[in-house]
């Protein structure tokens, strides 16, 4: 990790854009992938029944330092801004790492990541660019932990 660089206190919990945009991309995804995600971690399923569950999930999550979680699923640890750059050149939508950089250093308001915690596992749902490009820059990876044990 290195020293911190920028000092940033602006994450927010979502735009209406992105938790649209994060509850879209887990339907479309729900039965390819979430399904088995969930049973991995030990989630209930379905995470999410629509929009408005997602919403509160959101609103109820503890903000957390991501580096104090542990092990998470499908999180990445990069070494630069041009790592993170080739690391969403592959994403079917690419990630904008130069806006994203810049929102960090203006002082932007960015929303956190979600990590999604079941009974025994956590999983990064969305914001992996937001969070790697963050540690980069020195400043604490936070997220939401959502909790989505099977027993909720």
């Amino acid at each position: 990790m290195r020293a911190h660089e920028i000092t940033y206190n602006n994450w927010i919990r979502y735009t209406n854009d992105s938790i649209q945009a994060d509850f879209t991309e887990y339907k479309k995804k729900e039965l390819s992938k979430w399904k088995i995600r969930a049973q991995d971690i030990g989630a209930r399923w379905p995470l999410f029944d629509n929009l408005d569950q997602f919403k509160h999930a959101l609103d109820s999550a503890s903000i957390v330092n991501i580096d104090k979680l542990g092990e998470v699923n499908n999180l990445t640890h990069n070494h630069s801004i041009d790592d993170i750059k080739s690391m969403v050149a592959s994403y079917y939508q690419p990630r904008n790492v130069d806006r994203i950089v810049r929102g960090f250093q203006q002082g932007a308001a960015l929303p956190l990541p979600i990590i999604l915690q079941g009974e025994h596992g956590l999983w990064i749902m969305a914001g992996n660019t937001r969070q790697s490009t963050a540690r980069v820059l020195g400043i604490a990876p936070m997220a939401l932990l959502v909790n989505v044990q099977e027993s909720q």
